[in-house]
């Protein structure tokens, strides 16, 4: 579940980046893509340590049995 609001949540606000680009003029462009790439590996990393954290947990529920 934690995945799925992840990846709404970067989709949403990288598109509202890119509006804001786009209204905004050709000015915004080098920070916007920043931004817009900062969220997404921010994104990466939340599904990473979500992935670790599962793992983890079905490990401890293994080594429990």
């Amino acid at each position: 579940m934690a995945n799925t609001i992840t990846f709404i949540g970067c989709g949403i606000v990288s598109l509202l980046l890119l509006m804001s680009i786009l209204l905004a003029g050709p000015h915004l462009l080098l920070p916007g893509i920043f931004m817009i790439v900062t969220v997404l590996v921010g994104g990466l990393c939340v599904y990473i340590a979500n992935g670790m954290i599962q793992r983890r947990t079905e490990i401890m529920k293994d080594q429990e049995d």
